[in-house]
């Protein structure tokens, strides 16, 4: 399929919306109560994502009823998908919007390296769009400490295992964007595995590129992969967050950032 420059750039966001059932005054002490309370964080996180007008917005932390929520609030323009951690009150979701992206598929992957009890997953949809087929992964992977030996890194061999499935399962879309909350730094071990299995960071050149503010700590944990030659990334903008930024707050619902990325497909290609 001949593409030209006229194929209108696809909008992806991926965000970790944070569950609710992890909102606990002792785990934001810098966050006030408006900031915290369930129906208002709810209502300003639904007009966040209305505002951020992706074409497929990538979640994390999603609680069932958040999932229902968001599609109501995004309505018919778009079609979702949700699944749910083993065990765990939140999971992950992917919508896409119906006039410009079709979900043909959506595969769900519990990873087999996990702590007893602590399921991580990645949802992945098989799309097509006025530009051809791709794929999308929402993933959360499990966090570990950078200096954790490699080949122990539990999100390290969750990713691989992300990986894997992708060349074994879907290698007949070489079009792929992983999205996700990967909680881990770009020197991590998570990162590195990405980058050996020539993977790329849409927002290298991002500046500011933190997305969240842990104990006054302001680190890059959200990631938009994918391979270079296949898509050409466009970044957006990151509000700068200062060591006392508040996470959520009444400004940011969540104690991540949206990360968007407008997705160009190379001309010609």
């Amino acid at each position: 399929m001949q593409r030209t420059s006229k194929t209108a750039p696809l909008r992806v966001v991926s965000y970790n919306i944070l569950a609710q059932a992890y909102v606990r005054p002792g785990r934001y002490p810098r966050s006030s109560p408006a900031a915290l309370d369930r129906r208002a964080r709810r209502a300003r996180l639904l007009a966040q994502l209305a505002n951020l007008s992706a074409d497929v917005y990538c979640l994390q932390e999603v609680e069932p009823d958040a999932h229902e929520a968001i599609a109501a609030h995004l309505g018919d323009a778009y079609r979702g998908a949700f699944e749910a951690k083993r065990g765990r009150p939140d999971g992950c979701s992917i919508f896409a919007r119906a006039d410009r992206v079709a979900i043909e598929r959506v595969d769900a992957l519990h990873y087999a390296a996990h702590d007893p009890g602590d399921d991580q997953l990645a949802l992945i949809a098989a799309l097509r769009c006025d530009a051809g087929a791709l794929a999308v992964a929402s993933t959360h992977l499990r966090w570990q400490p950078d200096a954790t030996p490699p080949e122990r890194h539990l999100g390290r061999l969750q990713f691989i295992e992300l990986l894997d499935h992708r060349e074994a399962r879907l290698a007949a879309l070489p079009v792929w964007v992983i999205a996700g909350d990967l909680n881990a730094t770009s020197q991590s071990a998570v990162v590195s595995a990405a980058l050996d299995r020539g993977l790329a960071l849409s927002c290298r050149s991002q500046r500011p590129w933190d997305t969240c503010n842990i104990n006054g700590r302001r680190r890059k944990l959200d990631y938009l992969l994918y391979a270079p030659g296949t898509l050409e990334p466009r970044p957006g903008a990151l509000p700068k967050l200062g060591r006392d930024t508040p996470m959520p707050s009444e400004v940011h619902p969540s104690d991540h950032l949206p990360l968007a990325v407008d997705f160009a497909w190379p001309s010609g290609a």
